[in-house]
C-alpha cells in the first residue's frame, strides 16, 4: 500500500509538478464544475534555425498574483516536446553524450502560500542557482540512494566523481518507489536531471524525467512527443509529511530552460528539427479535486463576493477547511475579516463558519492538537498527525478501497487524481472509498515555427496556417482542426472564423455524427426495499456504412441531492446515500473499462459511473446493449428517486467521457476513428426512476 500525497501536511511544496497514476490527454481548456483551472504555457527557441542546437524557453503558469482569483496550484503536469526534436538518448547512460552532473538547463519557480493560517496570497520565487544536472537514468542501479535526511545522500559527494552529487550518480529509492506503485513506467527515462537548493531553509531536491513517446500517459500521448515531469520529491509519498508553517499552497509558475548545448562541455542536448515547418510544445495538466462544488451545490462563497475578482466556483479541497459544505468565505480573499469566513472570532483560527464547531470562539491554531496547523491540516477537526502513528495525514482509502486498480497505476473511474485531498480520519463512510469532487483537465499548447516564415509572430509557420485555415498575417487567427488536439474543445474561436469548436468545419468529419436512439427500462417498478433493474441502451447505426467504435458512460446519481447544512452537526457528510451500481458482469453488447464509485457532482451523495467500448454497427442495424442496476434502498418520497444518464462519445475521443455532468459535446482527435460530434443534443439521454 502506497502513500497519497496532497499539497497539504508537505513541508515545502515550491514545485509541485508530480507525475502521479495517470496522465490527462483531456480537451484542451476543458472546465469541469470546480475552483479555477486556466493554465498557459508559452515557447520560444533562441534560434529557430532548422537542425540548431537551440535552447527550448518555456514559462507555464497557473497564476501567482494574489489578486488573480484563477490562481491554482496543479495536481499533476507534464510537458511534451514534439518527437521530431533532437534529445539526446541516455538510457541506457553509456549513450548520453553529456557526463553526469553537466550542466544542461535552468529552472525557476513561483508559489503562492498561505502561511499560519492565514489566506493564500504570499508569492514567493525559489530558484536554482546551479541549474538542471544531467543525471544517472538506470533505475536498476545497484547503488541506488535513499534520501537520507534533507536529501543529504543524494547532495553528498562521496561518489565517483567528488565534483557531482551521489544523487546525480544515482537512481533513488524514491523513485524507485513510484515506479514499483506503477506511478511511473516500468522503463528508463530517456533522460534525467536533477534539481536542488535549499529554500527558506529546507533542503528541496526534483528529479526531472523525460520518457520516450507513449511511454508516461500511454499509447493516447504519443502523438504529442517526449513527455516531460518534474517530481518534487518533498512531496513524494514515500516521504512522510511534516507539519509546516506554510498552510495553503494555491499558485505556480514555472520557468524552464533546456539547452541547445550543455556546459561546459559542449555536448548537444536539444535540437531543433532538420526540416522546416510548425511544430507544437504540449502541457497537459490536471487539478486538485472540489467535493463541494457542481450543479446540485450552491455558490462558495455563500455569503461574501470576494474583492479583487476572487469569487469564483469554488476552493479545491486542500485548501477548504469544510470540504463538503459550501463555505461562507473563501480561502484566498484578503487576509482578515470578513471574507475569509472566519469573521466572528478574534483571532481567526481558519476555520470557515460553515463547519466551525464554534464559529464565535477562537478554536486555537492546532484545534485538534495532531501538530499540523488547521489550515495545513487535512482533517482539521480529528486528530491524524504525527502522533497518530502510520496515519500521519493518511489519504489511501480511496485507492486501496473495493476494485482500487489505482494500487497498479490505473486511474479513478473518472479520469482524475486518486487523492481528494480528505484525510481518511474525517472521510466518512462510502466517500472514504472514492475521490471526492470535480477536477479539471488542460491540454494547451505552445507552437514554434522552425526554418520558415511566420508573419504574424504567433508560431504556426504561414503555411500550416494556410493549410489549417488560419489568417497567417493575423496573430488573433490561428488553426483549429483536428490535426491540432485540444483546438476543436477550448470553448475559443481560435481562427476567427466566428464558428467555436466542433462547428468550425476544420473540427468536422462529414456524415460522422453517432447518437442515442433511446434508453428503455425494461423492469418497469423499482421496489422502494432495493433491487435489480435491466435497461436496453439503443444506439443508432454509424452513417459511416461500416461498424464503428464508440464509448459510453453509464452515470447513476440519487435524487434529490443531499448538501450539508452549516454548522458543527453538519461538518461531515453521512456517507450512507447511495446511487446504487451498474451489476458485474450484466453489460452485454459493450466491453465495460471501468466501473466503480464517483463522487462529481458537488453534493455530498455518492454516484456510480460505468464506462465501456462498444462496436457501432453500419446501417440500416440498431446497436442494442444492455445492462441491469442494482438500486438500493430509497425513501420513496415525492418524485424521482434516481436519475441515470447515458453518453456517447466516438471511440479514443480525447474529451472526458461519461462524467456527468461533464457529459456533452465529444471532440475529436486527428488520430482517432472519427472524432468529432456536431449535434450534442443526441449525445445524452437521462431517464428518471421513481421507486414504488
Amino acid at each position: 500500500m502506497r502513500r497519497v500525497w496532497t499539497s497539504r501536511g508537505v513541508l515545502l511544496p515550491l514545485l509541485l509538478a508530480l507525475a502521479v497514476s495517470f496522465v490527462f490527454i483531456g480537451r484542451g481548456g476543458h472546465i469541469a464544475e470546480a475552483s479555477p483551472f486556466n493554465p498557459t504555457i508559452t515557447t520560444s527557441l533562441s534560434s529557430s534555425a532548422a537542425g540548431a542546437t537551440a535552447d527550448i524557453n518555456q514559462f507555464a503558469n497557473w497564476g501567482t498574483s494574489a489578486v488573480d482569483g484563477s490562481r491554482s496550484f496543479p495536481a499533476s503536469s507534464v510537458y511534451f516536446t514534439p518527437g521530431n526534436w533532437g534529445i539526446p538518448d541516455c538510457s541506457p547512460q553509456t549513450g548520453c553524450p553529456s557526463p553526469l552532473g553537466e550542466r544542461t538547463g535552468d529552472f525557476g519557480s513561483t508559489t503562492t502560500f498561505g502561511l499560519l493560517n492565514s489566506q493564500c496570497a504570499i508569492a514567493i520565487p525559489v530558484g536554482f542557482p546551479n541549474g538542471m544536472r544531467n543525471a544517472s537514468t538506470d533505475r536498476n542501479d545497484p547503488g541506488t540512494l535513499s534520501p537520507g535526511p534533507g536529501f543529504a545522500n543524494l547532495n553528498n559527494t562521496a561518489g565517483d566523481d567528488p565534483t557531482v552529487q551521489d544523487g546525480a550518480e544515482h537512481w533513488n529509492t524514491l523513485l524507485a518507489g513510484l515506479v514499483s506503485a506503477g506511478i511511473l513506467p516500468n522503463a528508463d527515462p530517456r533522460e534525467r536531471q536533477i534539481l536542488s537548493t535549499v529554500a527558506l531553509g529546507t533542503p528541496v531536491w526534483v528529479d526531472v524525467l523525460t520518457y520516450d513517446p507513449g511511454l508516461l500517459g500511454g499509447p493516447a500521448s504519443a502523438p504529442l512527443g517526449y513527455a516531460t515531469t518534474f517530481i518534487l520529491e518533498n512531496a513524494n509519498p514515500l516521504n512522510p509529511p511534516a507539519p509546516s508553517l506554510i498552510t495553503d499552497t494555491c499558485g505556480l509558475s514555472n520557468n524552464i530552460t533546456q539547452s541547445g548545448l550543455s556546459s561546459p562541455g559542449g555536448f548537444a542536448h536539444r535540437s531543433n528539427p532538420a526540416t522546416a515547418g510548425s511544430s507544437v510544445f504540449f502541457l497537459n495538466a490536471g487539478s486538485q479535486r472540489d467535493a463541494d462544488q457542481g450543479p446540485s451545490a450552491p455558490a462558495e462563497p455563500t455569503t461574501y463576493v470576494l474583492p479583487g475578482g476572487l469569487s469564483g466556483s469554488g476552493f479545491v479541497n486542500s485548501l477548504d477547511t469544510c470540504p463538503f459544505q459550501p463555505n461562507i468565505g473563501g480561502p484566498i480573499a484578503p487576509a482578515g475579516a470578513p471574507f475569509n469566513g472566519d469573521s466572528s472570532e478574534s483571532p481567526g483560527d481558519g476555520i470557515d463558519e460553515a463547519c466551525d464547531p464554534t464559529p464565535t470562539v477562537f478554536s486555537g491554531s492546532d484545534m485538534d492538537a495532531d501538530a499540523y496547523l488547521n489550515r495545513g491540516d487535512n482533517c482539521v477537526q480529528d486528530a491524524n498527525g504525527i502522533t497518530a502513528g502510520p496515519n500521519n495525514q493518511q489519504d489511501l482509502s480511496e485507492v486501496a478501497g473495493p476494485g482500487a486498480a489505482d494500487e497498479v497505476g490505473q486511474q479513478p473511474v473518472d479520469g482524475g487524481p486518486a487523492s481528494d485531498s480528505i484525510g481518511d480520519v474525517c472521510d466518512l463512510g462510502l466517500h472514504a472509498l472514492v475521490a471526492d469532487g470535480h477536477f479539471h483537465s488542460a491540454l494547451k499548447l505552445a507552437p514554434v515555427c522552425v526554418g520558415t516564415t511566420d508573419t504574424d509572430g504567433d508560431g504556426w509557420c504561414d503555411g500550416t496556417e494556410a493549410a489549417l485555415g488560419s489568417n497567417p498575417a493575423m496573430a488573433a487567427s490561428t488553426p483549429e482542426a483536428l490535426a491540432v488536439p485540444g483546438s476543436c474543445s477550448d470553448g475559443a474561436d481560435n481562427d476567427g472564423d466566428a464558428a467555436t469548436d466542433l462547428n468550425d468545419t476544420g473540427c468536422q468529419l462529414p456524415m460522422h455524427d453517432l447518437s442515442i436512439k433511446k434508453l428503455n427500462q425494461v423492469t418497469t417498478i423499482v421496489n422502494c426495499a432495493g433491487g435489480t433493474a435491466n435497461f436496453n441502451l439503443l444506439i443508432n447505426n454509424s452513417p459511416t456504412g461500416a461498424a464503428d467504435n464508440a464509448e459510453i458512460g453509464i452515470y447513476l446519481d440519487s435524487q434529490p441531492s443531499y448538501v450539508p447544512g452549516t454548522g458543527a452537526a453538519n461538518r461531515t457528510a453521512p456517507g450512507s446515500k447511495s446511487a446504487g451500481s451498474v451489476v458485474a458482469g450484466s453489460v452485454a453488447g459493450a466491453t465495460v473499462t471501468q466501473s466503480g464509485l464517483i463522487n462529481v457532482d458537488g453534493d455530498s451523495d455518492v454516484e456510480w459511473l460505468t464506462k465501456a467500448v462498444v462496436s457501432v454497427k453500419h446501417s440500416p442495424a440498431t446497436t442494442t446493449v444492455q445492462f441491469s442496476v442494482n438500486f438500493p434502498a430509497s425513501s420513496c418520497t415525492s418524485g424521482p428517486d434516481f436519475m441515470m444518464t447515458v453518453d456517447l462519445c466516438h471511440g479514443n475521443d480525447i474529451a472526458p467521457l461519461g462524467v456527468a455532468p461533464l457529459n456533452g459535446n465529444c471532440a475529436g482527435a486527428a488520430s482517432s476513428d472519427g472524432g468529432q460530434d456536431r449535434n450534442s443534443a443526441n449525445d445524452i439521454v437521462t431517464k428518471s426512476i421513481d421507486a414504488q
